[in-house]
Order: C-alpha cells, then sequence, then structure tokens
C-alpha cells in the first residue's frame, strides 16, 4: 500500500467522499480479510469484523486527517475487532460450559451493537420495499447475482433491475439517514445488508 494515496484517501474520505470511501474499502478489504480470516478461522465471522472495521472508518471520517498511517491505523483496528471478536467467542463458550463470566468488559461491543441496529434498520427498510423491488436488491446484495442473472431469472429488462437497484439503494439510505441522523455510503450499506 502506498502511504502518501493513503493519506490522500483518508483526507478526501473525512470530506465525505464517498468513492474515496469505495476506493478504500477495494483497497484494503482482500488484504485485512486474510489477515481476519487466519486469526479467526471463521469466514463468516471474518466479515462480521470486517463490516464493524469499514463502519467505524465512515464514522469516524472526520478525523482521519489526523492519522499519520492509515494502513498501520487500518491493520490495528481490524487486530482489535478481531481480538474483540475473540473475546467474545470465548465468553460465549464460557457461557455455554456454564462457567462464570469472569472477564471484563469490551470498548468494542458499542461499536458492534450499532452495526447490529444498523442491520435491523435495513432489514426493517427492504421489507418496506415492494415486492418486486425487494426480491431485485435481496438478489443482488444477498445472494451475489449481477444484473443479467436478476434480468434472466425474473424475465425482465437488466434496464429494469438497475433501476429497481437504483431505487432501491436510494430508498433504503434515505430510511437510514431519517433513523439515524448519518448519512452512510452505499457500499457500507450493502455490507450491512448481507447478514441479518
Amino acid at each position: 500500500m502506498n502511504l502518501s494515496e493513503d493519506r490522500i484517501l483518508f483526507s478526501r474520505i473525512a470530506s465525505g467522499d464517498e468513492a474515496a470511501f469505495r476506493l478504500l474499502y477495494h483497497r484494503y478489504n482482500a488484504v485485512l480479510a486474510g489477515s481476519v480470516k487466519k486469526l479467526l478461522k471463521s469466514g463468516t465471522v471474518a466479515e462480521e469484523v470486517l463490516q464493524e472495521v469499514f463502519l467505524k472508518v465512515w464514522m469516524m471520517r472526520h478525523t482521519l486527517e489526523s492519522i499519520e498511517n492509515p494502513g498501520g491505523w487500518m491493520y490495528t483496528l481490524a487486530a482489535n475487532y478481531s481480538l474483540s471478536a475473540l473475546r467474545k467467542q470465548a465468553r460465549e463458550k464460557h457461557r455455554q460450559d456454564n462457567i462464570a463470566d469472569d472477564m471484563p468488559g469490551d470498548a468494542d461491543v458499542p461499536e458492534g451493537i450499532y452495526a447490529k441496529e444498523l442491520q435491523a434498520l435495513i432489514k426493517h427498510a427492504i421489507e418496506q420495499l415492494p415486492a418486486s423491488r425487494r426480491e431485485v436488491f435481496i438478489l443482488n446484495t444477498q445472494e451475489g447475482k449481477s444484473r443479467k442473472e436478476i434480468a434472466d431469472a425474473l424475465d425482465i429488462s437488466e434496464n429494469t433491475v438497475k433501476n429497481q437497484l437504483v431505487t432501491a439503494r436510494r430508498f433504503i439510505r434515505e430510511y437510514l439517514e431519517k433513523r439515524t441522523g448519518t448519512r452512510l455510503p452505499i457500499l457500507l450499506i450493502i455490507l450491512l445488508s448481507k447478514f441479518f
């Protein structure tokens, strides 16, 4: 990763540039995913951790310009969330074994709770979509189907699929913005909509 490019990206994200956020996501997601999966030994938990990492980046965007080493900061953030997930797994194991949980509290729990709340809001927003639009959105975001695959499966044009996706994303984003007071990037909404 290039330090000066990362600093420029962080500066752009700090000013609310969603294209820069998408670029940062594509630059770091795969790299971080390998390390996180190796540590957690679970692809699903690793994806949840990465959701938390990128949510935190966006929520802290106003402070990003002061970060000297963006790459190092991203790795540290991923490591902290991974360790938090490991502690959570350990606590859950202790609970299941009926052993008293004497581990100290976790500072990252509020962010985890916030992501779960956002996921619940996204789920509710998706439920508000008209049936055909909801089906297109779910096929795209949760099943990973391309616009062409959706068009073929539903016997509609690719242009209709595109319009349905654009409208669904706009509705979900506005729904979240009204309820949270925060404008989230579409990429983050799509990431959070993959898991309910």
